[in-house]
């Protein structure tokens, strides 16, 4: 038969061992939600990124078509001075 003092060890160390390893896999999950934001930080950036060039590229495009084109001489926003 087992002893008093040997039970009471093997159930401390149980304890502990089950302690540690719940503490363990809820550093893990905290460690991949920390990931997981990063991925959706980075995607979001690059998302962002790629939103402003398309952008970029647009305003780019009008200002040269808008360099291009003759004056319109009915643009309500045309000075008549010629200045």
């Amino acid at each position: 038969m087992f002893s008093a003092s040997a039970l009471l060890s093997a159930l401390l160390s149980l304890l502990a061992r089950t302690f540690s390893n719940v503490i363990v896999q809820e550093i893990d999950s905290l460690r991949a939600a920390e990931a997981q934001r990063e991925v959706g930080a980075a995607r979001q950036a690059a998302s962002s990124r790629a939103k402003a060039e398309r952008q970029e590229a647009v305003a780019r495009t009008a200002a040269d078509a808008a360099t291009r084109a003759p004056e319109d001489p009915n643009d309500p926003f045309l000075r008549k001075d010629g200045t």
